[in-house]
């Protein structure tokens, strides 16, 4: 008796165990497939353009397969950038970018895009937004200041006249990750890591969720 008590048992184990796997396997897919919808419309809304949504999805999901960054976080990147005012022909290059320069700094994509949107909705670069990029090690002041031949104190009176646009700030960039510039290619550098390769391995797991969902969506929302 106890030894058919104890087969039982295990059976039921199993068979939990099964049935929980399947739902996170379930929950999983359900996650993905929600999020790049939800992604998707948020960017239709923002670009006003169906085909310009899908060739920046597709372009930023080629970018985070070989990159240390998820193409999720990347969309939510582009998404904000956009927010801020930046044209939708610029977003993909921009978020790569900003990508390089959080790759070779190690600093924090949302923050570093937060400052570049912010430098873009107000038209110039202010002290607040530099500060906010010196922080995070992203040294744009020094290159403005070799753009434009200035020294330190020229630098700060033409900064607190507003006299450093959004324009100049958005060449520094350019300049900073271009080839031979100080964070070119910052992202891919970071994909041989272990942490890049593990982020890689997520994001390949991410789009697999995603593909799954593309074919199991109508017989989801038949369900709920």
């Amino acid at each position: 008796k106890a030894s058919l008590g104890v087969n039982k048992l295990g059976t039921a184990v199993r068979n939990l165990f099964i049935g929980f796997s399947l739902f996170k396997t379930a929950s999983f897919v359900i996650f993905n497939t929600q999020q790049i919808e939800s992604q998707r419309k948020s960017l239709e809304v923002l670009t006003g353009s169906l085909e310009d949504t899908n060739k920046i999805i597709a372009e930023i999901q080629a970018f985070g397969a070989v990159t240390p960054f998820k193409s999720s976080d990347l969309i939510e990147t582009t998404k904000r950038l956009k927010a801020f005012g930046f044209e939708t022909e610029q977003l993909v290059d921009v978020t790569k970018r900003l990508s390089d320069v959080a790759g070779a700094t190690g600093a924090d994509l949302g923050g570093i895009a937060t400052a570049f949107g912010q430098i873009q909705a107000k038209g110039r670069l202010q002290t607040e937004e530099l500060l906010q990029l010196q922080e995070r090690g992203v040294g744009l002041g020094e290159e403005l200041q070799r753009m434009y031949g200035m020294t330190g104190t020229e630098f700060s009176k033409a900064l607190e006249k507003g006299q450093i646009s959004a324009e100049a700030a958005n060449v520094a960039l350019i300049r900073l990750t271009e080839q031979g510039g100080k964070y070119a290619n910052g992202a891919i550098a970071q994909s041989d890591t272990l942490f890049g390769k593990l982020s890689t391995l997520q994001d390949a797991l991410q789009r697999f969720g995603q593909n799954i969902g593309k074919f199991l969506s109508p017989i989801f929302k038949g369900i709920i």
